[in-house]
């Protein structure tokens, strides 16, 4: 389950997998753009995780996106420690939060969880043709029935709102006073930056921040807004091997 390698260079990645494999037998973990060597992978061995995830994922590439799931579930169980409320900005289909709804057993907790996306791809009024070019499937979605997909696939949690809109403009239709955990996957620099500074004063202390897209090539821009952004305001962003970066809201 690796993706993003070119087709003509599969052969050699392969080969390549073989060799790694050969040298470290049953010590080699590679899925979504990640190659790890002896690793414990603990959160395999987390019941109810592997079950929330399991029971989510729906096709090969989502499969691939274990190590990164795992990553929302334990940001996500350790906001539990404040109040506040839930966020996603840039929800597609709604697999991340479907996990983390999953994971803490979110329909009874006294929260809730803001879903916010176009479920249209992305506006070219918070987005550039370059970072649209490079999701050309984002761009051919039926909005409305993705939008009716992903509230079905919620219909079970009375906490959990889908709201239909782009950010920040759709922050005026729902949102909350609080917020505890915040995801952030939207693809796009400008939007992103408009979430935080409509948002980020929101975050209590102790709340965490995740961005799904910081340690990519691909999101170089994003990147280096995101790093000034938190910078000007004294926090760190931790890049991880998944990709992602993690921020500790601290004052």
């Amino acid at each position: 389950m690796f993706y993003g390698i070119p087709p003509e260079k599969m052969q050699d990645f392969q080969r390549a997998m073989e060799t790694l494999a050969s040298v470290y037998p049953g010590n080699v973990y590679a899925g979504d753009m990640l190659i790890t060597i002896g690793r414990n992978l603990s959160f395999r061995s987390d019941r109810k995780f592997m079950d929330s995830y399991s029971t989510s994922v729906e096709t090969d590439q989502e499969k691939s996106l274990i190590w990164r799931l795992q990553v929302l579930a334990w940001a996500a169980q350790n906001a539990l420690f404040v109040e506040g409320d839930f966020v996603e900005c840039g929800v597609l289909k709604g697999l991340c939060s479907e996990v983390i709804c999953k994971y803490l057993g979110f329909q009874d907790l006294p929260r809730h969880f803001f879903l916010y996306d176009t479920f249209a791809g992305m506006p070219e009024e918070t987005s550039t043709e370059q970072e649209r070019s490079q999701y050309p499937s984002y761009m051919k979605m039926d909005s409305d029935s993705l939008y009716k997909q992903v509230c079905d696939r919620f219909a079970v949690y009375g906490n959990v709102q889908v709201v239909k809109g782009i950010v920040p403009n759709s922050f005026a239709q729902a949102a909350p006073e609080k917020i505890a955990f915040m995801h952030l996957d939207m693809n796009s620099e400008q939007a992103e930056i408009l979430a935080l500074e409509h948002l980020f004063d929101k975050i209590v202390p102790g709340g965490i921040i995740v961005l799904d897209d910081f340690g990519w090539n691909s999101a170089i821009n994003q990147c280096k807004a995101e790093l000034a952004f938190m910078r000007n305001r004294g926090h760190a962003i931790l890049e991880l091997p998944t990709g992602q970066g993690l921020i500790l809201k601290h004052r």
